[in-house]
């Protein structure tokens, strides 16, 4: 599954696309990850995850970019500041928002992906 058929599945809101150099949407997702602390994320998650976290600093897009995360969704219709969303487009980091929280989101997603 890719990122944008992950994105059409669960109508996220697109809060970035990421470009296209970069894979940006075409992303194959093979997992999800849940965690709000960036160590954790940098050690457990892999590439290709879609990553579901409250952050919404500088430093969750480096460390989005670090694991090769294939997207990040912000829960309960967060959102992230304009340099925040500037950042992760120009590293071709797609980033969505949900009304679902993360539990939902992590559920659909694992249906989705078996």
């Amino acid at each position: 599954m890719t990122v944008n058929q992950l994105k059409k599945e669960l109508d996220l809101k697109v809060l970035a696309q990421g470009n296209a150099s970069s894979g940006g949407m075409d992303k194959e997702i093979n997992s999800c990850y849940i965690s709000d602390l960036l160590s954790r994320v940098l050690g457990r998650s892999k590439a290709g995850d879609v990553w579901i976290t409250v952050q919404t600093s500088k430093n969750m897009i480096a460390v989005a970019v670090m694991v090769e995360a294939a997207c990040v969704i912000l829960p309960e219709w967060l959102t992230a500041p304009d340099d925040i969303v500037e950042i992760a487009e120009s590293e071709g980091l797609p980033l969505f928002s949900s009304g679902e929280t993360a539990y939902e989101l992590a559920v659909k997603i694992s249906a989705l992906l078996l």
